[in-house]
């Protein structure tokens, strides 16, 4: 690889004459500087600031403004003063993220405000823009034929240029096109404007006889962009979308609680699928070659209740295909609003996006609001609570445990759920607030209690008489905080994720067991107080009515009473994730198989994790298996089961309460425990089952559980050890210490 890298640059150089001393520092020291956070044992640090002079020897400074990004400059004017301290910090606080923050023009140039912007010894140029990272960007936005007439709208600009206004002028070099200026913006629609292409409103329309386009339908246009010191060029392709043959759909809309989808061609009865929705019409009419198909816009899917349809990709299906779109409605997204249903066409089908106003759908709305409730000064109210779990696409966990004890005690108190959309079931006597909203930030901010199952966002800023409640979501086993970042991180950034990012903000945790405070010193430092007799999470799973919420569960999901309904709960593998909390399923068990090997005498529940909820990704119902990966309440289903087949997930734990048999499917355990995680305590201490790699043994296991017996003692020594506090009652023991908070 080295010599074809040394050939690379031999060609180069014949081509553009011998690389300059700029042209090696701006090459390589960019790379170097992101290295950094991925510096496990500080060998790339200490190279880099070993060879920091040599690399400078020779390069022209003023002509490096333009040449290396803006973040590599700050970094650079950390180093050169030998303060790793600060580089460190700003490198936590998204140095290397320029799309974190919000940019402008400084005397004429483009600047990205980037951690050390209010610092006066940091010369201002060092956060100009360079050349590389200010380039051409552009992208059809809209784009549809008209009778004779081709109409679209473009985005054309530079990226990373952000400021109020900051729209480039615009110069068209393809003879016969002109563009009109629109300054439209499309960012709550996802693609490229989601967050911060921040050419979002440099948009313009342009008209064109369709016979512009030539037999291919297509056309490249050439375009130029100026804005302040910086011009670039770039091409954007026109293309008139083909009209699908057969059957297709011609117009999506949302009517008084309806999603009414019309075209052509379909005849027979279609449904509107999404990963977690199922939809039959409530009504479908046929007309000559026309449909007009309504679905409903609730649906109660776990018997909690009718609620409006959940954020996610919808599609048209007629037997088992999906129906696609026409040329127009693919080339020209329309936005649609109805009450709590927000969402858009796409090329596919229709998306239900977060019920948000549009600029809150986007970085620039966000970094609006964010920085609104920063500088919010509101007094606190202390019969306020906001309750959240994981990223809000639940309202579960200890969180509802918690809220159902404060509501017992003052039916007035005002308890919030920062909800991803009207789709998730809340408690009696919650509020619900979409997280992300302005109204949201305002309780976020004016809230006495925050109680959290993950970490707040890092702009959280919590005001005095707050109190943030972290209660995690599961009982300790896997490695965690600084152990597990120092893994794959730099010793400072692992400290920093470790406390500035998470235990720096808790007032006080919940254990479920007071030993357990030991696993969070050693992870993150955790010196402070904890409500340590018990998860109130596991409350339900020892409720007077939990006989009756296992018969009524069961009912809900056909199970008869006399089948054997197998829990497979999964948690996620860290090599499978796909990054913003999303994983692929790990795909280690063939549950459609094992439920045909087993008979119509049992039925999988297969609970997918919830970070590959988010992917997309299901099983589906059928053949023996309910995939029950979007139910809204984990203890239903633990208590509707009568037996589980678990791996390293925390969920054993809870499930030991019940006692029944468990079984552990780990066919990956020693690479998961030396390689993907690893474990705070021995795995097979704490697993009261047989330990299975092999698949084929699960059905005889899961036949016959006589085996159990043998591990009565283990599981006896396992509840003692894990749950000797969990009785029932753990939320009244938390709302207790969350009242008396100020008697301390």
């Amino acid at each position: 690889m080295g010599r074809l890298r040394s050939l690379a640059r031999r060609v180069r150089d014949l081509a553009t004459g011998p690389a300059t001393p700029l042209d090696v520092f701006a090459r390589e020291f960019p790379a170097l500087v992101r290295r950094l956070p991925r510096d496990v044992d500080g060998a790339v640090e200490a190279r880099l600031c070993d060879r920091l002079p040599a690399m400078l020897d020779g390069v022209d400074r003023d002509a490096l403004v333009r040449r290396v990004p803006s973040w590599a400059k700050v970094a650079l004017h950390h180093l050169e003063r030998d303060d790793r301290d600060a580089l460190h910090d700003a490198i936590n606080h998204g140095l290397l993220d320029v799309r974190r923050h919000p940019g402008g023009l400084h005397e004429g140039r483009p600047v990205i405000h980037l951690p050390g912007w209010d610092d006066p010894t940091i010369p201002r140029e060092a956060f100009v823009l360079s050349d590389s990272q200010t380039p051409f960007a552009g992208e059809v936005v809209r784009a549809r034929v008209v009778g004779d007439r081709f109409e679209a709208v473009v985005r054309a600009g530079f990226e990373h240029i952000d400021a109020e206004g900051a729209v480039p002028d615009l110069t068209v070099r393809t003879p016969g096109v002109g563009l009109e200026y629109s300054g439209e913006t499309s960012g709550h629609r996802g693609g490229a404007a989601t967050w911060r292409e921040t050419y979002d409103r440099s948009t313009w329309r342009l008209e064109l006889p369709v016979s512009t386009l030539g037999p291919e339908q297509a056309l490249e246009i050439d375009l130029e962009v100026r804005l302040a010191d910086r011009e670039a060029q770039g091409r954007i392709e026109l293309v008139a979308p083909p009209e699908p043959t057969g059957a297709v759909i011609t117009d999506v809309s949302l009517e008084r609680g309806t999603v009414v989808v019309r075209g052509r061609g379909v005849r027979e009865t279609p449904v509107l699928e999404s990963a977690s929705v199922r939809l039959d019409p409530i009504e479908f009419d046929t007309l000559g070659s026309s449909f007009r198909a309504v679905f409903p816009g609730r649906v109660d899917r776990w018997g909690r209740g009718p609620h409006p349809l959940p954020v996610g990709e919808y599609l048209l299906v007629v037997g088992g295909d999906p129906v696609p779109l026409s040329a127009e409605l693919v080339g020209w997204p329309t936005d649609l609003a109805d009450g709590p249903l927000v969402g858009h066409t796409t090329e596919v089908g229709l998306r239900l996006i977060k019920p948000r106003r549009p600029d809150e759908n986007t970085m620039y709305g966000q970094r609006d609001l964010r920085r609104a409730y920063a500088a919010l000064e509101a007094p606190v109210d202390r019969r306020a609570a906001l309750f959240q779990c994981y990223w809000a696409e639940v309202a579960t966990d200890s969180q509802a445990a918690i809220h159902r004890e404060f509501h017992r005690r003052d039916p007035q108190m005002r308890l919030y759920w920062g909800t991803v959309d009207h789709a998730v079931p809340i408690p009696e006597g919650g509020r619900r607030v979409i997280a992300g909203s302005r109204e949201w930030y305002a309780v976020l901010a004016g809230s006495r209690f925050i109680v959290k199952n993950t970490e707040v966002g890092a702009y959280t800023r919590l005001r005095p008489g707050q109190v943030y409640l972290q209660t995690f979501h599961g009982q300790p086993f896997k490695l965690m905080g600084r152990p597990d970042f120092a893994r794959r991180m730099a010793p400072w950034r692992a400290e920093y994720e470790a406390t500035d990012r998470r235990s720096a903000f808790w007032d006080v945790i919940c254990l479920p067991y007071p030993e357990a405070a030991e696993y969070y010193r050693e992870a993150y430092d955790w010196e402070g107080p904890a409500f340590d007799r018990g998860l109130p999470r596991t409350d339900g799973l020892l409720a007077p009515d939990a006989e009756q919420v296992r018969a009524e569960t069961r009912r809900l999901l056909g199970i008869a009473d006399d089948q054997t309904a197998v829990l497979h709960a999964t948690t996620w593998r860290e090599d499978l994730s796909r990054g913003q909390n999303t994983s692929a399923d790990p795909a280690l068990l063939d549950v459609r198989a094992l439920a045909a090997e087993l008979g119509d005498r049992f039925v999988i529940l297969q609970r997918s994790h919830h970070s590959v909820a988010r992917s997309e990704q299901r099983h589906g119902s059928g053949g023996g298996v309910i995939d029950v990966t979007d139910h809204p309440e984990i203890n239903d289903l633990v208590l509707a089961s009568d037996l589980a087949i678990l791996d390293y997930s925390s969920l054993r734990f809870d499930y030991a309460i019940t006692g029944r048999p468990m079984i552990f499917f780990v066919p990956d355990l020693e690479r998961y425990s030396t390689e993907l995680r690893g474990f705070l305590f021995d795995f097979a201490d704490s697993a009261p089952g047989p330990l299975v790699a092999d698949a084929a043994e699960l059905a005889d296991l899961v036949r016959d559980t006589s085996w159990s017996s043998e591990y009565a003692q283990a599981y006896a020594r396992f509840n003692e050890r894990f749950n000797r506090f969990h009785d029932g009652h753990a939320a009244e023991r938390v709302v207790d210490g969350l009242l008396g908070w100020d008697e301390r």
